[in-house]
C-alpha cells in the first residue's frame, strides 16, 4: 500500500500530437457516445480561438490573447496563442502574416 501512496504524490503529464487531414484529425477527437473519451473542452477552447482570430480579422499572439473569451477552459497567454495557433496552421485554418495571425484558406473558403 505505500506504493500507492507514493504514486499519488508523483505528477505527470503526458502530450500528444495528432496530424493527418482535418475531417480524419477531428473524427479521432470526437466523442465516443458511451462518453469515454472526453475532449469536449479542447474543441471548445480551439473553436473559440478560431472565432477570435475571425472576428478580429487577425491580430498580434498578444492582441488575440487579450480578446479571447474569459469562458475558456484553460487560460491562453500570449505563448499559449501562438503554441495553438501554430498547431492550427499545420491544417490551413490560420496562417502567419509578418507578425499578425489571420484566418486561415479552410476558414477563409468556407465562408
Amino acid at each position: 500500500m505505500g506504493d500507492e501512496e507514493d504514486i499519488e504524490d508523483e505528477t505527470v503529464s503526458v502530450s500528444m500530437e495528432i496530424s493527418g487531414n482535418y475531417d480524419e484529425v477531428m473524427s479521432k477527437l470526437a466523442t465516443d457516445d458511451d462518453g469515454s473519451t472526453s475532449l469536449v473542452s479542447l474543441l471548445d477552447d480551439l473553436e473559440q480561438l478560431l472565432d477570435t482570430v475571425v472576428r478580429m480579422n487577425g491580430g498580434t499572439r498578444s492582441a488575440i490573447a487579450q480578446q479571447l473569451p474569459e469562458d475558456m477552459t484553460v487560460s491562453f497567454d500570449a505563448q499559449a496563442v501562438v503554441d495553438t495557433l501554430q498547431v492550427l496552421e499545420r491544417y490551413d485554418l490560420v496562417v502567419l502574416e509578418g507578425n499578425t495571425w489571420k484566418p486561415g484558406p479552410k476558414l477563409t473558403t468556407e465562408e
